[in-house]
């Protein structure tokens, strides 16, 4: 199954992968811990904004697809313009402490690179659909897009859930940061990670 570029048709379709999916990650009950309660909210602002990730007119991110056929055995400061301060879905200084924590740490180990890189921000796969590849195929497409386009990495904030597929297509760690809101004895660790393309013969940086 080759990756293919996401359209606003498919909004749907990627609001239910991620509402299905993400609860496996530990920092999606860190962010948002009373989801059962308000499923209302959740799905809400959870298509919000893949609606925006989604528009062809905003082209900060790209949005790729896998489709498999077979059955199962800035973005956020644009939501919250719309209403998303009043999510009743989430825990607001969790969620703050993540934003704030992922800009920190994208702007330590990442922001030195330069724009010639591609950030990977959320990898998600249905839970009856995993180990068949999808997830690793989107990397690839990914990591091949850095080669052919002569960038310089690709990176992402790998959490648990995501470390050991990111070590096993070759990323390595180059930092371990913690989101934690100060006073409370919760949190969460995330590794910054890269994958650099092997240098071609003749080759310089």
């Amino acid at each position: 199954m080759k990756p293919r570029l996401g359209l606003p048709a498919d909004l749907e379709a990627v609001t239910d992968v991620i509402i299905r999916t993400m609860p496996l990650d530990p920092q999606w009950d860190y962010r948002f811990p009373y989801r059962r309660l308000y499923p209302e909210d959740h799905y809400k602002y959870t298509r919000m904004l893949f609606e925006y990730f989604l528009d062809p007119s905003y082209d900060d991110w790209l949005v790729m697809v896998v489709e498999d056929s077979a059955e199962p055995g800035g973005p956020v400061t644009e939501v919250e313009k719309r209403g998303g301060k009043a999510r009743r879905d989430a825990n607001h200084a969790h969620f703050n402490a993540f934003w704030k924590g992922q800009i920190q740490a994208y702007q330590k180990y990442f922001g030195p690179l330069g724009p010639e890189q591609i950030h990977l921000q959320i990898l998600a796969t249905l839970p009856g659909f995993q180990r068949r590849g999808h997830g690793s195929s989107l990397c690839r497409w990914g990591m091949e897009r850095v080669r052919l386009d002569s960038l310089r990495d690709m990176s992402v904030m790998a959490s648990p859930m995501g470390y050991e597929l990111y070590t096993w297509l070759g990323f390595e760690t180059v930092g371990t940061f913690y989101i934690q809101v100060p006073g409370e004895d919760e949190k969460i660790v995330l590794r910054a990670m890269m994958y650099r393309p092997p240098k071609q013969p003749g080759a310089t940086l």
